[in-house]
């Protein structure tokens, strides 16, 4: 008999989807003029020590998700040395969004803590 992941494992995945998607609002938001997808993987990683580097197979359909939301905007960026990059910016409700967000996580992780000291 085959196990699934562990509850563990799963609530890992979970938890590590809804922080990418507000990691990568913060990104975006702090590029006003745009970012392209490699960009924000970049920043990902080296932001945060590794802890959330992404593939693009985890990163693009995040960005998909976000577009269909209305949370970001995509145009096409010429490149001299290639083809065009698609480059996300964030609209108003992405912004307002995200502001919220902000709120929230910040809010979160500080009852977390007074949990973690009872």
């Amino acid at each position: 008999m085959q196990r699934g992941p562990s509850f563990e494992d799963a609530w890992r995945v979970e938890f590590r989807r809804g922080v990418l998607q507000y990691a990568v609002l913060a990104i975006v938001k702090n590029h006003e003029s745009g970012i392209h997808g490699y960009g924000i993987a970049r920043e990902l990683q080296e932001k945060t020590d590794g802890l959330l580097q992404v593939k693009e197979g985890t990163l693009y359909p995040i960005l998909h998700r976000l577009r269909k939301e209305r949370l970001l905007n995509v145009y096409d960026e010429k490149s001299d040395s290639g083809p065009s990059r698609k480059v996300y910016v964030l609209t108003g409700e992405g912004d307002r969004v995200y502001r919220q967000l902000t709120v929230l996580v910040r809010d979160i992780f500080q009852k977390l803590e007074v949990l973690g000291h009872d």
